[in-house]
């Protein structure tokens, strides 16, 4: 009984909030004063300005960098060390399975205790070795919990016992996505074209099944241990702390890791000199699509050439409405999206023009792209709209990159790591916004010459072969997936 009489209530209830709603004076529309005919104007441009930094050497001798940044209870930690597996001529595949190995137990913490631990914190610690350099660190820790952090970074960096059963989890994992990738027309050119650019440099070197397999347990151990020395390393603290704080907390924790190795002398090799404009064309039966790559080596990072190179490449394929992308994807639906990207290293660089087209239009796309990288020499002139939204590009995203500490810490070891001056990014950008259309034809002929490119193509060779070389854009050489030269 006491339900239906509460149900009646309720029915009573919500039809005396319809009819309210009923009656009640609907509310009038406000006049707006905004006229939606004219299109709002920009605001003042944000501004760029890198946060300054102290520098001090820690009795172990590392670097340390301290950017204070007291807005938020947080702190981030990243050691960067100079030099990588190409100037310790490491075997190929072992720096792949560092960072992970190090996860896998300490001399006094399983890898589920390491995990346990972090979680805890809230925090995660990661490690990369590359060919040129290497990171240790963590990012975004809790000011009060900064040190338990630091402790266990250090415990997994210099005590990991790098247990023999990972490694084959570890291998059998890298293995499964080497063969896959060894069935994706991208990740074949990816592998094929540093080989053409840069035959047998370090860069050429591309990882494959074989050196997989034959990485061990001490070549993974021995490499951790060339590679993690105060010697090398720059220490970058930013966050809440002051400069000398971190000094105290780093001295003491670094107790454990004590002055050792030397310095290495870093050298980088020239790049081979271009040969004339090059088909090469890899075989993948069957594939829907073709992956085509126009490349050309370029010039080591921070070159006087770089704020010019970088306005060339986003008008050419950096940017959505770049030339490339504009033509091969919008105006033509040869592709999902074709580009162009710098790989600025310390040496030589590259430039490539890549996309995945459609099989059926694979010598239309070449021919497209072809004509577009002879427009930014000149033939097509560069815009005043162009120029514009290349240097807005580079630099109106340049503020957002020191929102977030982490973001600092790699603004400021850009200048740090390379011995460039304190104001290098006020000259970066002054000299994208120096740029004329006359420098970008220049840069173009000069980093993306149309007569010596490396053109890759992978694809079924049975429905494109034919149309490529009826193109008449260069001679086509056959490769097959290991850039081996077929007869």
């Amino acid at each position: 009984m006491k339900r239906v009489c509460f149900a009646l209530a309720m029915t009573a209830v919500a039809s005396g909030s319809l009819a309210a709603q009923q009656t009640a004076p609907k509310p009038t529309a406000k006049a707006s004063s905004l006229d939606r005919t004219k299109r709002p104007t920009v605001g003042a441009a944000p501004i760029f300005k890198v946060p300054t930094w102290s520098v001090d050497t820690l009795s172990n001798g590392v670097r340390l960098i301290v950017v204070e940044k007291h807005a938020l209870p947080l702190v981030s930690l990243s050691i960067h060390f100079d030099g990588g597996t190409d100037q310790l001529g490491t075997k190929a595949g072992v720096a792949q399975f560092v960072g992970s190995m190090l996860r896998e137990g300490t001399a006094s913490r399983t890898a589920d205790q390491l995990n346990n631990d972090l979680a805890l914190l809230g925090n995660q610690v990661s490690f990369g070795v590359g060919n040129e350099s290497g990171v240790a660190g963590f990012s975004s820790s809790l000011t009060r919990t900064f040190n338990q952090t630091l402790d266990i970074m250090l415990d997994m960096m210099l005590h990991s016992t790098f247990p023999a059963p990972p490694l084959e989890r570890l291998r059998t994992q890298a293995l499964s996505g080497y063969l896959r990738g060894q069935d994706v027309v991208g990740v074949i050119a990816s592998q094929v074209t540093p080989k053409l650019l840069y035959g047998e440099l370090p860069y050429g070197r591309v990882v494959n099944d074989d050196d997989l397999k034959a990485v061990t347990r001490d070549d993974v151990a021995m490499l951790a241990k060339q590679f993690f020395v105060p010697a090398n390393a720059t220490a970058y603290v930013v966050g809440d702390i002051t400069r000398a704080e971190a000094k105290v907390k780093l001295e003491k924790a670094f107790t454990v890791w004590p002055k050792s190795g030397a310095k290495l002398a870093v050298q980088y090799s020239e790049a081979p000199a271009p040969g004339l404009t090059t088909i090469y064309l890899v075989d993948m039966p069957n594939k829907p699509q073709s992956q085509l790559v126009l490349a050309r080596t370029g010039a080591p990072e921070y070159s006087p050439d770089m704020p010019t190179v970088d306005v060339m490449n986003a008008i050419m394929g950096g940017m959505f409405q770049s030339r490339l992308n504009a033509n091969i994807r919008e105006a033509r639906g040869y592709s999902y999206g074709f580009g162009s990207r710098m790989s600025w290293q310390k040496g030589p660089g590259s430039l490539r023009a890549q996309g995945a087209v459609t099989r059926e239009k694979t010598d239309s796309s070449l021919l497209e792209a072809m004509k577009e990288i002879r427009g930014m020499t000149g033939a097509i002139p560069i815009t005043t709209d162009e120029l514009t939204a290349a240097k807005n590009s580079l630099t109106l995203s340049l503020p957002s990159r020191i929102q977030s500490i982490d973001g600092i810490a790699s603004v400021v070891s850009r200048i740090v790591d390379n011995d460039l001056p304190k104001d290098w990014w006020a000259q970066y950008i002054a000299g994208v916004n120096a740029t004329s259309a006359a420098d970008v034809s220049t840069a173009a002929k000069r980093y993306m010459d149309p007569d010596h490119l490396a053109i890759v193509i992978v694809g079924d060779a049975a429905m494109i072969e034919a149309a490529v070389r009826a193109t008449g854009i260069a001679p086509v050489v056959k490769l097959d997936k290991a850039g081996k030269k077929l007869p």
